[in-house]
């Protein structure tokens, strides 16, 4: 797959949150009264995209003070360390997935895409259940979600549009990739994490959420959304793909189980 080619024009989600990453590897750029927050750094090969998105949407890269990552897989951090070295910003990661960003359990999924990791960093902050961060008049409250990796993150935040607040919510690594039998027995990982994801879906589903971000851009119809840009009302305020897709999402993980047993 030729990363450099997946460019995607910049998407506004409200006033304060932009999706500035590629086709196949998010970034969404979260705008604080401390700077830019970012939320994952996409793969490395499209880190420039970002940075052409940053400037397209009239933002400043040397505003990024904060790097939040939902899991530690490559196309999620891809770009971090490079963005670490130009802003000085801090980094966070869910607890387990630490020394998966400072390459030293080698899952990062980078085999799977015939790739190496040559970008790891020692994250400044590693996040525990149930823990609260305030950046500036951002509040992010992270529940561990495990299944997708050891350390994901779900994540929820306050959002505004047009004066008014919203909850934003991420689901923070859907993928059932990383659950085949073949790919836990090769990483030596516990088969009973395809029970936690199960459990996490479920520790989620209530979660208030208005604006829901995707952890990759199918989970939140992203591409039919943009669609109705323009329109009365704003299709990215809409949590109703919340739960769609933790249905969805519950539904294939369960038939994926009984059929890779």
């Amino acid at each position: 797959m030729s990363y450099w080619t997946l460019k995607l024009a910049p998407t506004k989600y409200c006033d304060d949150v932009y999706h500035v990453g590629s086709q196949t590897a998010p970034c969404y750029l979260i705008n604080s009264t401390d700077g830019i927050i970012l939320l994952d750094t996409g793969m490395p090969k499209t880190l420039y995209q970002i940075l052409l998105n940053i400037k397209e949407i009239g933002f400043d890269y040397r505003d990024i003070k904060h790097i939040i990552h939902s899991h530690g897989h490559i196309d999620h951090i891809g770009g971090t360390r490079a963005l670490v070295e130009l802003t000085g910003a801090k980094t966070y990661i869910g607890k387990g997935d630490e020394d998966t960003v400072s390459g030293r359990d080698g899952l990062q999924y980078t085999n799977e895409f015939n790739m190496r990791y040559e970008e790891p960093f020692e994250p400044d902050f590693v996040l525990n259940d149930g823990d609260r961060v305030v950046i500036g008049n951002k509040k992010f409250d992270f529940v561990s979600t495990p299944g997708h990796t050891k350390g994901t993150m779900s994540i929820f935040f306050n959002a505004s549009d047009k004066g008014r607040d919203y909850r934003a919510g991420t689901f923070g690594g859907g993928g059932l990739n990383t659950m085949s039998r073949k790919y836990l027995e090769r990483y030596g990982l516990p088969l009973s994490l395809r029970d936690d994801f199960i459990k996490s879906i479920e520790k989620v589903y209530n979660s208030p959420v208005e604006l829901h971000i995707g952890n990759h851009l199918g989970d939140n119809k992203h591409n039919e959304k943009i669609l109705h840009l323009g329109e009365e009302k704003n299709p990215f305020l809409d949590g109703s793909t919340w739960k769609w897709f933790l249905d969805k999402r519950k539904a294939e993980a369960l038939a994926f189980f009984e059929n890779d047993k």
